[in-house]
């Protein structure tokens, strides 16, 4: 492997670096093929590495223990990062049925829409920013507008002001947290890539967890207005600290421009990005209505509270094991099972639920499996795209998982008002599910395109048996 990165900076790799070395009978011949294309590149990653001058070479080898000091900040900061969108559902209960119990769903799926959103398409600039200013400005920049903006909501008595404080603000904040975040765990580790990327993205399922329980155990003794001062506070200490220890292992090349548009001129680029649209058009349903279900059926706020934390609780595990997953049989591979999993549990067990018990079963089960895509999906452009550009590649993609979030998510707040009127949940379910089914397809042409490249590229013929058993 490349001491720099096992990345594919084009479509138009030469046939030459593709020949195989493996023998002749059809299981080696998958393996040195599946080989192969998790090495696409190599041969120009060495010969741009050559090219570099002294500033831009890498400053530490590739897998090396000090690559886990960055990583393990990136997994404690987005403790604080998806923290914010991941407890919304306790804050969405309590302001849906307690604050403002007049206010429309959709009215009120405003602010953890914009927290995610927000967070996602503002990668687009955040992202270019990390590479051209550096992580940790970045990162610390985000510090004081997500401190900044849950002391203001503390302030707020209309959720037009929540909106802008603890939607819009939050929302960029997080951005300029996450755009360095997702960059650095893929680029200080080639062999185990996908668990690294798999440990930091824990993080944020283990910040829903503790986010959500003080959340709730504030809210029911102090309000919603000291629950969001508190949660200030901590995370103005939390990232602060963390962000000194943001470093990249790849410095970023000097550029002229802010965006890294010959990224869009790849189908790879577009069917991934298509993926991620159609994911997170569907994916957030549950965090943010799985409290209000059980209300619906007689449960408590502490029910809502569970049911949320064990979503999380869940989810952290799910992924951890996609990014081991991901290297033993392939991102693409384990990124399209997930994906199927996904609608084959959430949509029978939500909606035929008619108590808490299903619920708890549906949290634990789609917890586990839904949650790889967001693991998964930085190490499939860490091993698509030049790693020098990483931040502006992954914030071009995320573009499309904002327009996803604000879509789907305020679309599911005028399903659930208008057709299932705030009794039932079938047809926001059903929302949820097809996006989630359209991703899959997205997917399964981004594993098909790849593929086909390669063996196009080999002049070798591709069959049925090496299409489906190939490790991508």
């Amino acid at each position: 492997m490349s001491s720099i990165t096992e990345s594919e900076p084009s479509d138009t790799v030469s046939a030459a670096s593709m020949v195989s070395t493996g023998s002749t009978n059809l299981k080696g011949s998958n393996n040195v093929e599946s080989k192969e294309i998790a090495e696409i590149g190599e041969s120009e990653s060495k010969e741009s590495s050559a090219s570099l001058d002294a500033s831009q070479k890498p400053v530490r080898p590739a897998d090396c223990a000090f690559g886990w000091i960055p990583t393990i900040a990136v997994m404690i900061n987005n403790m604080f990062i998806f923290g914010a969108s991941n407890s919304y559902g306790v804050f969405s209960t309590y302001y849906l049925n307690i604050r403002f119990p007049d206010t429309p769903a959709t009215t009120l799926s405003w602010i953890g829409t914009l927290i995610t959103m927000l967070m996602l398409s503002c990668n687009v600039v955040t992202g270019a920013l990390a590479d051209k200013i550096g992580y940790r400005m970045t990162a610390y920049i985000g510090t004081v507008l997500c401190t900044a903006a849950y002391i203001l909501a503390s302030f707020s008595d209309k959720v037009w002001q929540l909106i802008l404080t603890q939607g819009v603000m939050l929302g960029i904040g997080t951005s300029f947290l996450y755009a360095p975040s997702v960059s650095i765990p893929p680029q200080w580790f080639e062999k185990h890539k996908g668990l690294a990327s798999g440990i930091a993205i824990a993080g944020t399922s283990i910040g829903g967890l503790w986010f959500t329980a003080v959340t709730q155990v504030i809210l029911d003794k102090m309000g919603d207005k000291w629950a969001l001062r508190i949660l200030g506070i901590i995370t103005f200490g939390g990232t602060s600290l963390m962000n000194m220890l943001y470093f990249r292992r790849v410095p970023a090349k000097p550029r002229k421009n802010l965006f890294e548009f010959s990224a869009a001129k790849r189908l790879t680029f577009w069917l991934f990005s298509l993926e991620v649209f159609a994911m997170h058009s569907g994916f957030w349903a549950i965090t943010f209505y799985i409290g209000t279900t059980a209300r619906l059926f007689g449960g408590s706020l502490q029910d809502s509270s569970n049911l949320l934390l064990v979503l999380n609780a869940s989810s952290a595990v799910g992924r951890l094991l996609a990014g081991v997953v991901a290297d033993r049989f392939g991102k693409i591979n384990t990124l399209l099972v997930s994906i199927i999993l996904t609608v084959i549990i959430e949509m029978p067990l939500w909606m035929t639920a008619r108590s808490l018990t299903p619920l708890y079963v549906l949290c634990i089960l789609y917890g586990i499996v839904s949650p790889a895509f967001t693991s998964i999906n930085p190490v499939i452009v860490a091993t698509q795209f030049d790693p020098e550009t990483l931040a502006s590649v992954i914030g071009m993609s995320n573009q499309f998982a904002g327009i996803g979030v604000l879509t789907g998510n305020l679309s599911q707040g005028a399903i659930f008002d208008k057709y299932d009127k705030r009794k039932k949940f079938t047809n926001t379910i059903i929302f949820s599910g097809m996006f989630i089914l359209f991703a899959g397809f997205a997917s399964l042409a981004l594993r098909t395109h790849v593929i086909r490249r390669v063996y196009r590229q080999k002049g070798t013929k591709l069959t049925l048996r090496n299409y489906i058993f190939q490790k991508i």
